[in-house]
């Protein structure tokens, strides 16, 4: 598998499928992808594993290769951190952190360019976090890292990562239709 490779498959019409076609020469090129795999999240937020959710994740965002690259690394980080509490329920304190890493560590080995990879992380880095609950000052410091494009990138990715999640929770996608027309009226 090479970066190229990689990038016609994440383009492509249904990028799950092709990424199931050549699963093990991507598990070899990302060797962290492979432990999602059969990992179960033990959340009532969650219907498929880890590996699974990643891949409804990647087919439910936009063709933009860094929108779909930041989709198959979203949650990569996930198995790393796993704790489970005393009612059996599996959390994922920080993951996005762990996530962030090994995109970084994946981008710089492949020679990515700087300005893709600050792109990538911070849509990785943010693509779990409440926004609207911040205080001014902190969405003010939010917002100056993201463009207006970036930021409705980020909520492409928030919104399919709440699709490829129970559906019982999908009523939060209005809440992301609202959080983002006005966040985009702050630029």
């Amino acid at each position: 598998m090479t970066f190229e490779e990689l990038k016609e498959i994440l383009v492509s019409l249904k990028p799950s499928e092709e990424i199931k076609k050549k699963e093990q020469e991507i598990f070899d090129f990302i060797p962290e992808l492979e432990k999602s795999k059969g990992f179960n999240q033990n959340n009532p937020w969650h219907v498929y594993d880890v590996y699974e959710h990643i891949l409804h994740v990647v087919d439910n965002v936009d063709d933009m290769f860094e929108l779909r690259l930041a989709a198959l690394f979203h949650d990569i980080g996930k198995p790393y951190v796993y704790k489970e509490d005393a009612n059996g329920i599996g959390h994922f304190y920080n993951h996005w952190l762990v996530s962030e890493e090994i995109f970084n560590k994946f981008a710089t080995r492949e020679s990515m360019d700087e300005k893709t990879i600050k792109r990538i992380s911070k849509l990785i880095f943010y693509h779990d976090k409440s926004l609207n609950k911040l205080d001014d000052h902190e969405l003010a410091c939010v917002l100056s890292q993201f463009s207006q494009e970036e930021l409705i990138m980020l909520y492409k990715l928030k919104r399919a990562d709440l699709m490829a999640q129970n559906e019982e929770y999908h009523y939060l996608l209005s809440d992301y239709d609202k959080e983002e027309k006005e966040l985009l009226k702050k630029y």
